[in-house]
């Protein structure tokens, strides 16, 4: 397993995602519809023996039940595993950033998770109605109140990057790392400006959704409505703008060259993002122990390609 640093803090370069832990992300209307939680409790001991240690949720995510099944696979495996994973959570996609309620959610989160620390904690979305200014100083008192370790921003924009993590006058750059939704067909972030911002605030990348929703698994034909009844029918507000003839190329070229090095493409989608030179972990989900494994083995096994790479890149993203 690769391991780099993210706040000074060692990371593998794959975290296993739980936004599918007894529901499908933060929507309400698909609670119960992930992974029960004895099969998040396998996905969860697949990937520490895999050597992933940081697993990713937040307090929406089924309500709350995505993170209340991590608690109870913590608390079952004994006081070794904390030491042994890093948690982070997120806060804002309901209620906003407001000191009061990211104080009320983060003690919920410390509940349900059953820690007194979280390793890591990210504002899930920027908030209209608080100044960036304001949750940098909420976010620094749960430091020093012992409650998070390091804390990053998720869902943000260039221009939120530079309101917010911009050095004040006598204070600290508290803002760690920028977590957004980027994969070989969604590369908004390479051309919007946040990379360029990441790189030029000293951000680090943590990217999630690395397969589109499934579309760089090689599993859908792209043409057509998109299929009723699927994980990404069900989440077509997040991907609908991805299903599109030019995608469909993409697959079908990526799904030859996954063929060529005897990978799945969802193997080489993945081996891809590990070699972004911008990027530090990426977020993997599974259906399965058997799925993790797989990922993880074929994204790893790989060596490194600038041929390759470049190849699978978009004309866009090789500025």
């Amino acid at each position: 397993m690769i391991y780099r640093k993210l706040g000074g803090i060692d990371v593998s370069v794959f975290a296993l995602g739980a936004a599918n832990f007894g529901g499908i992300g933060s929507s309400r209307k698909l609670l119960g519809q992930g992974e029960t939680e004895a099969e998040a409790h396998a996905l969860l001991d697949r990937a520490v023996a895999l050597g992933i240690n940081l697993i990713d949720t937040a307090g929406t995510y089924a309500d709350g039940a995505s993170e209340a099944i991590i608690g109870a696979w913590l608390a079952s495996r004994g006081a070794a595993m904390r030491d042994r994973v890093l948690i982070s959570s997120k806060v804002g996609l309901r209620g906003g950033l407001g000191r009061k309620h990211v104080f009320a959610e983060v003690d919920r989160s410390l509940a349900r998770l059953r820690v007194d620390t979280l390793d890591f904690y990210l504002a899930h979305v920027p908030d209209p109605g608080t100044p960036w200014d304001d949750v940098l100083d909420s976010f620094l008192a749960l430091v020093r109140a012992g409650k998070v370790r390091r804390f990053g921003l998720s869902n943000v924009t260039a221009s939120d990057l530079w309101r917010c993590v911009a050095p004040r006058s006598g204070g600290p750059v508290g803002f760690g790392w920028v977590q957004n939704r980027f994969n070989l067909l969604e590369q908004d972030d390479a051309h919007n400006g946040v990379l360029e911002a990441c790189a030029k605030l000293g951000l680090q990348y943590t990217p999630y959704s690395p397969l589109a929703g499934g579309l760089l698994s090689g599993r859908y034909a792209i043409a057509g409505d998109i299929p009723e009844g699927t994980r990404i029918g069900q989440r077509r507000d997040l991907y609908a703008k991805a299903w599109t003839p030019e995608n469909a190329a993409r697959v079908e070229q990526l799904k030859a060259k996954a063929a060529a090095h005897a990978l799945s493409p969802s193997g080489l989608a993945t081996w891809w993002l590990v070699h972004c030179p911008f990027v530090t972990s990426i977020l993997v989900g599974a259906r399965s122990p058997e799925q993790l494994e797989q990922l993880v083995t074929e994204a790893s096994r790989l060596p490194a390609s600038d041929d390759l790479w470049r190849s699978l890149t978009a004309p866009s993203t090789q500025e």
